[in-house]
């Protein structure tokens, strides 16, 4: 049967499917060919009054009149994608990124193991996320971020992905588009579908059992459907099967760090001053680093300066270089978490009578994900909260948390081996790794329910009403296992003999069995130890959503050109979410992260309504209205007004401009600093004692001597030069710095202005063809987001105004090493997002004389025009082109072209990015100048159906044919990270095989 192109307008959209590929047809009788594929959208969407319901308008109207872009991945495209993971499908789309997946979000404090898109780079939150055009409720304590992994896709039957602006017709977050997830529904008989999938490089399996069970009763009134699925993925793991992911490399310029008097320890970089991958080693090592007059321990040999050497090679003492003598933590660590997903769903609908028909359905997800990364550390010095008798936090008359902090190991300390007794002069300074605790585990359970119900029927003359609701829960707990009790270090580490016993000083922590610690040297820490020390966090978060709505749709009278239709209602909605759990200010004695607890809601009642005016039989008016009442923002309005126009039959035209809001969320507004980790090159690195050795960040304006200046008036950096042990080394911090999330409750609501115009080309004389070509201009004001971490750090000190800025006062660091221990990002309504761009969709469906068989080709194309994003800095308004950056590429094009005949079918699939560079404001001939090349990923399929019932089909495919797992990206990049191959730009699992077969009867 020949695979037909899809075609289909939504919300004013005339847009292309993307060549779905062959299903199953569920309903085939014995002679009818079980391959069915999509054909056009009046063919395939349109009952017989020629009128339906699509994403992106509440009017039923012919789906030749809708005014902007949408794109629907059928039942098959979905099928032949060769991943079930619905973010990883819609993404394919040019134009949608995934946001957070398992892999990005691998030790995320929150969103471990949630699977979200991003559409136009706008971000998950100004994506608004329906199930059957219905609000959802968010998978995110931290965001309105609906986990398209929640939702099995044996339960999907197409999605639907609009562009541009649609609040005016959902509400709030629809700024960058909607993506409309389609269930099944009306399924009579059986359906099941087994999938095994294992990828070349290593023994990570997956397996899918996807099951559904439909039954119409009374005589086809009333249909009930079940479903269940199950999925389970095995962790990916840093080691030699992905080489790079624990390759210990920065990109850097070897004398911004310490270690490198012997060019011959950097191979290619024989230029200190020019930038290379550089070593990136830990400081912290698993036996422990310990320093009295440089005496040291690396890797279980003790040596200083004086008169023990290194082990590895080296003839002359020198002292300790993280970078040429650290740790590598890489290792070992989960680059994709272990992956569980448990769902079921129950749907019914019944006709109550002729023109009255209720529905109901409930849908509840389990997913579990255990990700790991490094052991924790601990240095001297670091601080930790006094608690009071009642586990409070104390503070002092400022309002500044009063801390305690790890102390240095005393002279008399009766663990203190031979070789650091030699060479102490009094109390050891110490660093360790902690590894005897075990991998620092985040252990994530999520369940989901999302209940439904709806009354809806007929009127008077085509009208049409709609009564109902949902309500939905999901409840998060996270197990952060194997940190480190700060405050019961420092009792073990404070040690006294009594009775010739080896005892905790303190009578308290005795009391409470405080077990002395030995931390010299691996293995040195016992069970007994360890668990005294050992903290397990527990967060739980819970969200809420009831949402109500009433509408009505019809046509409110006859115009020359035809009916002037509309459609109006009335919707509520409350969200309410709690984090807690995490022990109350325990936390703060130890090194997970912090979460505060908190407990927030909101209320939303709007008002809507929506026009179709024929202008002339080929001229079409689309006008919409939304005035909403929030109990955080208040009043907000959305509207939007577009137009189509049908010269003729192989040419269509159409645009729509739209005024879209998004309101805070309920973190955005409400939260306290939640905790987060963000990657940071601290502008003070390079640093010397003199002021010299600073290299301004690329881009920047600022003199090094301002940078210098700054950075030596911070009492941290001047402990650093004083102690002995720094003399002559450059001040070399940085890596993976603590910076916390804020809420502001000063934020109002965004405002999106979007513009969306295109063309669609039928040509009669080319039949099976065609082409879609759309313009789309986003701007975004009172943008909500932060300013990153980085580049908070860089403004604060490249000011002239240090320390008198607004992001020196989100900087906190250690004033014992001067480290950058804190950087606060705050939510703000910064000045505007913009993006633009064009998108061209071209699709053939053809037959070649004397070969058997359907060709069908199908190319989505996007191109960039803007990607920016403007706020406002210490000297003015600041923008930040971010076009053509590592992931943010230009270009991205998806082409499939298949073949089907007598039950086969086969497909090929290519994605592609344009490259990018990390920093455009570095050119190709400076040091610092870092890209990488375009990235293209194919991928198979191949598919035979038995013509017979029940209907059989099994297939195969091939994802990442040419193994390919994307562009190397270390630390020191800005869209870089320790882990190398971690971002959305990479494929961990490399070539992946994969089989299965479905069966319907």
């Amino acid at each position: 049967m020949k695979n037909k192109l899809l075609i289909t307008s939504c919300t004013g959209a005339l847009a292309l499917a993307m060549l779905p590929s062959a299903a199953i047809a569920q309903d085939a009788g014995p002679e009818e060919d079980p391959v069915t594929a999509p054909a056009t959208a009046d063919q395939q969407a349109e009952p017989e009054d020629n009128v339906i319901t699509v994403t992106g308008s509440r009017i039923r109207r012919s789906n030749a009149t809708a005014a902007i872009p949408l794109q629907i991945f059928d039942r098959a495209t979905i099928d032949e994608s060769g991943t079930v993971d619905l973010a990883e499908i819609v993404a394919e789309i040019p134009g949608v990124d995934s946001d957070i997946s398992p892999e990005t979000s691998n030790t995320s404090v929150q969103n471990s193991g949630i699977s979200t898109i991003n559409l136009r780079r706008l971000g998950s939150n100004r994506t608004l996320t329906l199930i059957d055009g219905r609000r959802a409720i968010s998978n995110a304590g931290n965001g309105e971020r609906v986990s398209l992994n929640t939702i099995p896709a044996g339960f999907v039957q197409s999605i639907e992905v609009t562009t541009g602006g649609a609040s005016a017709i959902y509400g709030s977050d629809a700024i960058a588009g909607v993506v409309n997830i389609i269930l099944k529904d009306d399924f009579d008989g059986f359906d099941a579908n087994l999938r095994y999938a294992k990828p070349e490089r290593s023994g990570e399996q997956e397996f899918l059992v996807d099951l559904a069970w439909g039954r119409n009763f009374d005589e086809g009134r009333g249909n009930i459907m079940v479903g269940f699925s199950y999925e389970h993925e095995d962790p990916i793991y840093a080691d030699a099967t992905r080489p790079d992911s624990i390759r210990a490399v920065s990109w850097g310029k070897p004398s911004d760090i310490g270690g490198f008097n012997d060019e011959t320890l950097i191979p290619g970089c024989e230029d200190p001053d020019s930038y290379c991958l550089t070593p990136s080693l830990s400081s912290y090592l698993p036996g422990g680093r310990f320093e009295s007059d440089d005496a040291w321990n690396i890797g279980g040999v003790w040596y200083n300066d004086k008169s023990l050497l290194p082990d590895d090679g080296r003839t002359s003492s020198e002292s300790f270089e993280s970078n040429v003598d650290g740790y590598n933590y890489r290792p070992g660590q989960t680059l994709s978490p272990e992956y569980e997903m448990l769902s079921s769903a129950l749907q019914l609908r019944y006709d109550l009578t002729p023109g009255i028909t209720f529905d109901a359905g409930v849908m509840y997800t389990f997913i579990n994900t255990v990700a790991r990364s490094s052991s924790e550390s601990a240095i001297y010095g670091d601080t930790y909260a006094v608690l009071d008798a009642n586990g409070n936090a104390q503070y002092d008359a400022n309002n500044n948390l009063i801390e305690a902090e790890l102390p240095q190991i005393a002279s008399n300390h009766p663990f203190i081996p031979p070789e650091v007794e030699e060479t102490r002069s009094g109390s050891v300074s110490w660093y360790r790794r902690f590894i005897e605790l075990g991998w620092d585990i985040k252990d994530n359970d999520r369940e989901t329910v999302r209940t439904n119900f709806a009354l809806s029927g007929d009127a008077w003359g085509d009208w049409q009403w709609n009564v109902g609701g949902t309500f939905g829960t999901y409840n998060q707990h996270q197990r952060d296992k194997n940190e480190i009790d700060l405050q019961r270090l420092a009792n073990a580490l404070e040690v006294t003999t009594i009775g010739g016993k080896v005892v905790c000083a303190s009578e308290a922590a005795r009391a409470e069995g405080c077990v002395p610690i030995n931390i010299f040297g691996e293995g040195s820490i016992t069970d007994a130890m360890a668990n005294y020390i050992r903290y397990d966090a527990n967060l739980r978060q819970k969200r809420e959503q009831t949402t109500g709505l009433a509408s009505a749709n019809g046509t409110l009278f006859e115009l020359p050109a035809g009916p002037l239709k509309a459609a109006a209602g009335v919707e509520y909605r409350h969200e309410y979410q709690r984090t807690w759990g995490q022990g109350g200010d325990k936390i703060l004695q130890t090194t997970s992260t912090g979460v505060p607890d908190i407990e927030a809601s909101f209320d939303v009642v709007e008002a809507f309504a929506e026009l179709d005016i024929p202008i002339f039989e080929s001229l079409s008016l689309q006008l919409a209205g939304r005035i909403a009442d929030y109990s955080t923002v208040g009043t907000v309005y959305s509207y939007n007004a577009g137009g189509s126009f049908f010269p003729s039959p192989d040419i269509r035209f159409r645009a729509q401009y739209s005024r879209s809001q998004r309101a805070p969320t309920l973190t955005e507004f409400f939260s306290p600093p939640r905790g987060d980790y963000d990657s940071l090159e601290d502008p003070c690195n390079g640093l010397l004692s003199d002021g010299t050795g600073i290299t301004p960040p690329p881009g920047s304006d600022a003199s090094a001597t301002t940078i210098a200046a700054n950075c030596l008036a911070e009492p941290g950096v001047q402990a650093y030069f004083a102690d002995p042990d720094n003399a002559g080394q450059p001040f070399d911090t940085g890596g993976s710095v603590y910076g916390p999330n804020a809420g502001n409750t000063n934020l109002q609501e965004e405002t999106a202005d979007t513009f969306t115009a295109g063309v669609i080309l039928t040509p009669r004389f080319i039949p099976g063809l065609a082409l879609i070509v759309d313009y789309y201009d986003i701007r975004v004001k009172d943008a909500i987001g932060s300013v990153s971490t980085q580049l908070a750090t860089e403004l604060c000190y490249t000011a002239e105004n240090f320390p008198n800025n607004r992001f020196c006062d989100t900087i906190t660091r250690n004033p014992a090493t001067g480290a950058v221990r804190e950087v606060i990002n705050q939510a703000e309504n910064l000045d505007q997002y913009k993006t633009s761009g064009i998108d061209a969709t071209l699709a053939y469906d053809w037959e070649i004389g004397g070969i058997p068989g359907d060709f069908d080709l199908n190319v989505i194309y996007s191109h960039y025009l803007e990607d920016s994003y403007t706020f406002q800095a210490i000297d003015g308004l600041q923008t930040e082109d971010t076009l053509g950056l590592i992931g943010n590429p230009q270009d991205e094009f998806r082409a499939k072209i298949g073949w089907g005949h007598e039950g086969f079918r086969f497909t090929w699939t290519t994605l592609f990015k344009s490259g990018g560079v990390d920093d455009r404001d570095v050119g190709p001939d400076e040091p610092a100048y870092f890209s990488i090349g375009s990235q293209a990923y194919h991928n198979i399929y191949a598919s035979y159906t038995l013509r017979r019932r029940p209907t059989v089909r099994l297939y195969a495919g091939v994802s990442n044919l040419f193994d390919d797992l994307g562009p190397f990206l270390p630390s020191g990049l800005d869209n870089g990270g320790s882990r190398n191959i971690t971002t959305s730009l990479n494929d961990l699992d490399g070539r992946e095989f994969y089989l299965g077969a479905r069966i319907v009867f």
